[in-house]
């Protein structure tokens, strides 16, 4: 009995850690909105605060790098841990591992589609502002990911280049 309250206590937690994630992810856009309104600014540009405060913690939520920092300090606590507290640790450790594998960038690029069809379909009026969210971060991902390529080939040019003046000087 006491293995079924644990096993039941882990999916729990780690069903919880996931729907909390995407519930804040959804909406802090709607307090980014509130804040830019109180600060006066008009209601589009508070949309498009609220649509740039999703889309910054989505490349958050989305990223690899975020989940393993957090898995990391899970990992640490959970070593200190015992009893209930590890049964709650593990919990967490199970949902953070749960939205690591999950395929988030997929998941975002499969809903931009969605969009776009419903949109020429008629079935939604405007997916423009949530397409504009979902592109900036596939493009922000493809240019992280791309950047240290280019970065090393731009340095090697560079270097083509300073060794070519310095042949230049000395001739």
């Amino acid at each position: 009995m006491m293995k079924f309250f644990r096993s039941l206590l882990l999916i729990a937690i780690a069903l919880a850690v996931v729907y909390f994630s995407v519930l804040i992810c959804i909406d802090n856009g709607d307090w980014a909105y509130l804040l830019a309104r109180a600060f006066g600014y008009e209601e589009k540009y508070a949309n498009n605060i609220g649509l740039l405060a999703i889309a910054v913690q989505s490349l958050f939520f989305t990223s690899d790098w975020f989940y393993t920092r957090i898995s990391g300090l899970i990992n640490r606590r959970l070593e200190k841990s015992n009893g209930i507290n590890r049964q709650i640790y593990v919990g967490y450790k199970a949902g953070i591992e749960f939205l690591i594998a999950l395929p988030k960038r997929t998941i975002l690029f499969t809903f931009y589609l969605l969009l776009i069809v419903l949109e020429s379909i008629g079935m939604i009026e405007k997916a423009k502002d949530y397409a504009s969210v979902i592109i900036f971060i596939i493009a922000v991902d493809r240019v992280t990911k791309i950047w240290p390529e280019e970065k090393k080939r731009f340095k090697e040019f560079g270097n083509k280049i300073k060794k070519h003046i310095e042949n230049m000087e000395n001739n």
